[in-house]
């Protein structure tokens, strides 16, 4: 089996779809993953139940089954670990039983030292303290994901319980309306949402046979637009201070103001519904409810007047300019001042919404290539476990590749039209210094920086660092221009013409794998990202 050594990935900007007359971004796709999240839903992740809460509060009241450590020094010297007996008191020798039963872990100290004296006046002193509280169990009840008896320390709290039980239910279970009972009576209610948004979480002690149960969620609104979380967010009651709300989620900065849309009835002797849309700014939110099933759309009405370009590379101007908004490319491009050694025909231009989009494009080209090897089949014994040896090869190039990020360059070829080119808010331009160099990188012997020669052609340059380390027809030969376009070689080697000062000559090995699918499957994301920056990836 012939193993890939190094498979030359050139990932970041190449704009397939993007002609140089678009300067358009395509519309973004509404994506509806954020409706199943629900707000404070992150919480039961394992979080809790990995660990019992070893600090005692001061307040937290001796009971049955704790662990005290005792030491009494002076006229004695005794010391030892004891456990609250089924009548409340520890024993201490020649002082008999103490009744510790119901007394606060501040006040332990004071009660025991106190017994103690009764029988040795002076010189002898005591200490106790509070080692660890009893082992209970207790029942999770209603709404949660595993019902059933959990075991833990008096003084966990309910949250290390609900973890236990594998969390909330996300369709039905209320993470605001969990309720403490003992002997059929609730003794506190507990609202997930007041702990999340502000940290409170009380002290309570737990006992045996308590019951901690999950109501079902009154009901739900959604968040959506400029804000920190979008999603569900699960209501108290019926209708809430929209503030509060918003509160939670955080609008950005940039936000200004805030859409309620709900279904309303026509009228009273009518069940037909009409939905209602009415639009706020956020500073006129105050006394404004909203009630469940509504949908939030929390947006910037802000109309830019301007926008700042980053310019970089060989240039004598500033590195950022401020622009018109509505300014082209040619707009930027009188304004720089260039050196005798910018290359004026080279100028790069990048964009952040390219590089999501070549993102997203990689990762399901990946996807679909690591499906192709996981399912490639076999005829022989000895060709699946040649395949399975093969499969964990580029398994591993995936998940590097995986990692490569996009530059989300937009390639400008010769003649385009820079005053089509509409400059969005963070692009980046790059204007390169001229180089009388060609680099040849990948599968050769010395990958360098060679002098240009107009009378070299591409094989010549690919000589002069060693030659390719294996037959060059096993090899896919690529040229890159200085500007980022890229042309195919391997046809062409022997013409001169096609190399000029800057280029960069790319020597990459062809995958020699079993599968003719999973072949073309690997070479089509190989030339799917290998059209912008170099990258080598060892397999």
């Amino acid at each position: 089996m012939k193993i890939l050594f190094l498979i030359l990935l050139m990932v970041a900007v190449k704009v397939n779809a993007l002609s140089i007359d678009t300067d358009q971004e395509a519309p973004d796709t509404i994506i509806d993953s954020h409706s199943t999240q629900l707000y404070g839903g992150w919480l039961f992740e394992g979080g809790f139940s990995s660990s019992s809460f070893s600090g005692i509060n001061p307040e937290y009241r001796v009971s049955q089954g704790d662990t005290l450590l005792l030491q009494i020094w002076g006229g004695i010297d005794f010391q030892s670990e004891t456990k609250v007996d089924p009548q409340g008191n520890i024993f201490v020798p020649k002082v008999g039983p103490i009744k510790v039963l119901g007394v606060t872990n501040k006040d332990l100290n004071k009660v025991v030292l106190k017994a103690v004296k009764r029988v040795y006046k002076s010189n002898v002193e005591a200490y106790v303290t509070l080692l660890s509280s009893q082992k209970v169990k207790v029942f999770l009840s209603g709404l949660v994901k595993k019902p059933g008896l959990y075991e833990g320390q008096s003084a966990d709290s309910l949250l290390k319980f609900i973890d236990q039980a594998g969390g909330i239910r996300r369709d039905i279970g209320s993470l605001r309306k969990i309720a403490l009972k003992r002997s059929n009576k609730t003794l506190f209610n507990l609202d997930l949402y007041d702990f999340i948004e502000n940290g409170n979480l009380p002290a309570i002690q737990l006992q045996d046979g308590d019951v901690i149960f999950i109501a079902p969620k009154t009901g739900e609104i959604t968040i959506e637009g400029d804000v920190g979380f979008s999603g569900k967010y699960e209501l108290e009651k019926a209708e809430v201070e929209l503030g509060r709300v918003l509160k939670a989620v955080v609008p950005s900065e940039q936000a200004t103001h805030v859409t309620i849309v709900e279904s309303m009835v026509e009228n009273e002797t009518s069940n037909k519904k009409q939905v209602d849309a009415k639009q706020y700014a956020l500073t006129e939110i105050k006394g404004i409810k909203v009630k469940a099933g509504a949908l939030i759309k929390v947006s910037s009405q802000l109309r830019a007047n301007s926008i700042s370009v980053d310019v970089t590379g060989e240039h004598d101007s500033a590195y950022e300019m401020v622009l018109p908004w509505g300014a082209s490319l040619k707009d930027l491009l009188g304004q720089i001042k260039y050196t005798r050694l910018s290359n004026e025909s080279a100028v790069q231009l990048y964009r952040k919404s390219v590089a999501a989009r070549q993102k997203d494009m990689l990762m399901a080209s990946l996807a679909a290539l690591e499906q192709s090897v996981l399912t490639a089949r076999s005829a022989t014994n000895e060709g699946a476990q040649l395949r399975k040896a093969e499969a964990e090869i580029i398994i591993q190039w995936i998940e590097k590749a995986k990692k490569v990020e996009p530059k989300g360059q937009v390639l400008l070829s010769d003649g385009y039209d820079a005053s089509k080119i509409i400059l969005q808010q963070g692009d980046r331009i790059v204007v390169p210094s001229k180089r009388n160099l060609v680099m040849v990188h990948g599968e050769v012997l010395f990958p360098t920086a060679i002098a240009y020669n107009d009378e070299l052609d591409t094989q010549d340059f690919i000589n002069h660092a060693g030659g390719t380390t294996a037959d060059v027809d096993d090899m896919n030969i690529l040229i890159m221009k200085p500007n980022g376009t890229f042309k195919n070689m391997n046809n062409d080697l022997g013409d001169e013409d096609e190399i000029s000062p800057g280029d960069e000559i790319f020597v990459l090995a062809k995958p020699d794998v079993k599968s003719l699918q999973i072949t073309k499957d690997i070479m089509q994301v190989i030339y799917q990202v290998a059209v912008s920056a170099a990258v080598v990836l060892t397999l």
